[in-house]
């Protein structure tokens, strides 16, 4: 894939410091990618999909195809809002924080499903409600090195 990036690169004549301000990324994440130290992870994929719509997702993926979608390509598919619903968690949130805010709105994709009934799905209950003591804490720093404390 890495073959494959560089390419897209020359054919949209971008550096590798402007995909990455294009992409939002860390310009030492394209340098790993197009190294090969990396492998490129969904994230990366989906974001890459997403900030060059005309890109072949089966040619940067498995090498199979044009770059480019063909102009006549099937219509896009839509991708369901993101939940906004949702307290946002943090490393000092509890669980039971987290529960889902009842919802009714129903996106239909053109399925032409028929719902009757939505049930409501619950998170199991955390196993103890007890305090825990912290045994370790482990900071990792950007240039790869972590220290444990």
């Amino acid at each position: 894939m890495e073959q494959r990036l560089q390419l897209f690169l020359q054919m949209e004549q971008l550096s590798q410091s402007q995909f990455a301000d294009k992409m939002g990324i860390q310009r030492s994440g394209v340098t790993h990618l197009l190294s090969g130290r990396n492998k490129p992870s969904f994230e990366f994929i989906t974001r890459m999909l997403q900030t060059f719509p005309t890109l072949n997702a089966e040619w940067l993926i498995l090498g199979k195809g044009k770059p480019y979608k063909d102009s006549s390509a099937s219509p896009e598919i839509p991708v369901a809002p993101q939940p906004e619903n949702l307290p946002e968690a943090n490393l000092f949130t509890p669980a039971t924080e987290l529960q889902p805010v009842e919802t009714t709105e129903i996106i239909d994709f053109g399925n032409n499903v028929q719902i009757d009934e939505v049930e409501e799905i619950k998170r199991p209950s955390p196993i103890s409600d007890a305090p825990k003591a912290i045994k370790a804490i482990l900071i990792l720093y950007e240039d790869g090195t972590y220290e444990k404390r």
